[in-house]
């Protein structure tokens, strides 16, 4: 039996090793009989860019609507800041998001968020750890009965994160007087920052779950390309993005 703890922010572990469909099953229950011990009644869940990320969500989701929770799953990949806000919108008790954040491609991971947005404070992780059984027999419908039953509804947390920063933020300004290089990193910020600043000068906004061999953490040594971009073009702030979009780093020339 793998034991499995939480380190600063969520579980992380290598796909296939330690990050499995079994473990993400007995991760689900120890939170689903966590959040029924509490009286929770509502849960917000997403996925990030990586490798199996869809799957591993809808496993998460279909233990935990298993258990009478309802199940509000992000609609395609979504950053964690998306899965923050919409667990406040939705008046959710508690969100979830499949991600290593700024770990290698080889990892996944697993991250709770309270009903305030934040992460969940290690005194209610360590009552999850607590809770996870040494092993998980399967006794739940299938992923589209619980659609069918509204058990899990697909929500659409993009769309709701970027009506919040239109109705937050002066974008006529920021797009008139703002000139800006994003480097995604592969991660899940690709498509919000295009949608916030259409003009801005894109790199490595494409999906790849691999992440081109280069871990999505925000550091001087894996942001070379839009390092030098900036330092030939001198009029553009840099800005970027670790792999769920959750941290961020800002260049100048």
């Amino acid at each position: 039996m793998t034991i499995i703890k939480f380190g600063t922010d969520g579980w992380r572990a290598i796909i296939a090793e330690d990050y499995t469909i079994e473990n993400i099953r007995r991760v689900a229950t120890g939170t689903a009989l966590w959040m029924k011990s509490k009286n929770m009644k509502q849960l917000v869940i997403g996925h990030d860019c990586r490798f199996g990320g869809r799957m591993f969500l809808e496993e998460t989701a279909i233990v935990i609507a298993s258990h009478g929770i309802k199940v509000l799953m992000a609609e395609g990949f979504v950053s964690t800041p998306m899965v923050s806000l919409g667990v406040i919108q939705h008046k959710a008790d508690l969100g979830i998001v499949i991600t290593a954040s700024h770990n290698p491609a080889s990892y996944n991971g697993y991250k709770l968020k309270s009903s305030y947005g934040g992460p969940t404070i290690p005194s209610e992780i360590a009552e999850v750890e607590q809770l996870i059984p040494s092993t998980v027999i399967p006794d739940w419908k299938a992923f589209s009965d619980y659609i069918e039953d509204h058990s899990i509804e697909i929500v659409n947390l993009e769309d709701d994160y970027f009506t919040h920063v239109k109705n937050n933020f002066n974008l006529d300004i920021l797009r008139t007087h703002t000139k800006v290089a994003y480097d995604a990193m592969y991660g899940a910020g690709q498509r919000i920052m295009k949608k916030i600043l259409p003009d801005l000068v894109p790199f490595h906004c494409e999906y790849n779950p691999g992440f081109n061999n280069t871990p999505p953490e925000p550091i001087a040594k894996n942001m070379t390309e839009i390092s030098a971009y900036l330092a030939n073009v001198g009029d553009k702030v840099g800005i970027a993005h670790d792999g769920d979009a959750d941290r961020v780093a800002m260049l100048d020339e």
